[in-house]
């Protein structure tokens, strides 16, 4: 059943795929290091991290993958420890606009070449 129908898989590096978030994505992002800009609960270099997102700068799938669980665990241990709403609300804003063409994937140009 394998025969000629069957479809070669190509695996890719995640290092190689570039995410490019959209304008709303970044927007919502923006909101959410905005309500935790002061807070004591959020570590600083994941708040670093959150904020070259929402600046737009490119990331890759391997950045994002490994990032985004700490990103939310830090946001979550700052609405656990103050009930700010106003994080909740950002943090529901990203659950409403990843899936809705939130971002956008692009493979590196040096690595595009060489394949």
């Amino acid at each position: 059943m394998h025969g000629s129908h069957a479809r070669k898989k190509t695996e890719l590096d995640g290092r190689d795929v570039e995410v490019q978030f959209s304008p709303r994505m970044r927007h919502a992002l923006a909101d959410l290091a905005a309500s935790l800009h002061f807070s004591e609960h959020f570590d600083g270099d994941i708040y670093g991290i959150l904020q070259s997102w929402s600046e737009g700068k490119r990331q890759t799938v391997h950045d994002i993958l490994v990032a985004f669980p700490s990103v939310a665990e830090e946001a979550f241990r700052h609405i656990e420890a103050t009930g700010d709403q106003r994080t909740r609300d950002a943090w529901s804003e990203i659950r409403t606009q990843m899936p809705e063409e939130g971002f956008a994937l692009t493979q590196k140009a040096s690595r595009a070449k060489e394949r």
